[in-house]
């Protein structure tokens, strides 16, 4: 499941989205945000994360990412704030209000699973090649800063922000929800990812989405208590079932992520589509949404979750609606 609708940092953000970029303050992190970065933090943006795994909704649903409000989900840590898929994003992103890390994932040529969306270095980093060549070192000594733009700025750059692994990311988040994009589309990255989840106890509480029909086989295979995307055949017979309101299919999918529009444009999430995959039991994270009136529809309508390069928005909004 593809969720990069375009090169991140080079995009035109709509008028009503761009206010001011949150500061989060003192954060764990080697460097400081620049200045350009960030305004100062609105006092509601401080962190509102409850304890997800524990809610009431969770407690009925059975399902971690259904916790009776929309979970805000920024986008590969907040991608239209910060360098994606790097801890300073990750950092800054859920100390902001974020309840979900959402990661991509390549895999190094010593298969060790990285935070990396591309197969090539080019856009984000100052390096040049494929992922798949390069060892988890050698990857980690890229600026991963570097291709962040901003009105024709790179305020990013040297601050040693680096490309981080996986293992990295979630074990600094070992309470937070997490969804994999399993990029590599290769058979041979199941099997380290499904080795580090198990190995760090991660299996409960995130979710892989994956692209191909070999990788959720082998995911079953290897690692079946692992929650993933489902085959082809399994996502047509979900859509011909909900077409039809055939209450008796049954699907074992956790969660659902639709992309907010289909290739025609026209908006797919309405809520007759919620209601029926709320009354299988799945979770629907839909990706991607910046502008506020789209994320008050969804809201209104349900939604369990939205993945967004501007979750600072996405905070104020749902403060602004009584959410939070």
């Amino acid at each position: 499941m593809n969720r990069r609708s375009g090169p991140l940092g080079r995009s035109v953000l709509a008028a009503s989205v761009l206010v001011g970029f949150a500061s989060v303050g003192a954060i764990s992190c080697s460097q400081a945000p620049p200045d350009q970065a960030s305004t100062a933090q609105s006092s509601n943006q401080a962190s509102v994360t409850p304890s997800l795994s524990s809610s009431s909704a969770v407690l009925e649903t059975g399902n971690p990412f259904r916790i009776g409000r929309p979970l805000v989900i920024p986008h590969a840590g907040g991608d239209g704030l910060f360098p994606e898929d790097t801890l300073y994003a990750y950092e800054r992103s859920m100390a902001m209000g974020g309840d979900v890390v959402d990661l991509d994932v390549q895999l190094s040529g010593d298969s060790v699973p990285m935070a990396f969306h591309d197969s090539g270095l080019e856009r984000t980093t100052n390096g040049s090649g494929l992922v798949r060549d390069l060892t988890a070192a050698e990857l980690g000594a890229f600026d991963a800063g570097w291709g962040f733009e901003r009105e024709g700025t790179h305020p990013f750059r040297g601050l040693g922000i680096t490309i981080p692994t996986v293992e990295e990311v979630l074990d600094a988040f070992p309470t937070r929800l997490a969804t994999l994009d399993l990029k590599d589309l290769r058979i041979e990255a199941v099997a380290p990812v499904c080795e580090l989840l198990t190995r760090i106890g991660r299996t409960h509480d995130v979710y892989v989405g994956v692209d191909t029909n070999e990788q959720v086989l082998l995911f079953r295979k290897t690692c079946p208590e692992v929650h993933t995307s489902g085959t082809d055949d399994e996502r047509k017979a979900m859509r011909a079932a909900r077409t039809a309101g055939d209450t008796s299919f049954v699907s074992n999918q956790l969660v659902g992520q639709p992309g907010f529009l289909a290739d025609d444009g026209t908006k797919r999430i309405t809520a007759s589509y919620l209601d029926y995959s709320h009354s299988k039991g799945i979770a629907v994270l839909t990706w991607v949404v910046d502008d506020p009136g789209n994320m008050t529809a969804l809201v209104n309508m349900g939604i369990d979750g939205i993945y967004t390069r501007r979750p600072d928005v996405m905070i104020d909004l749902l403060h602004s609606l009584g959410v939070l």
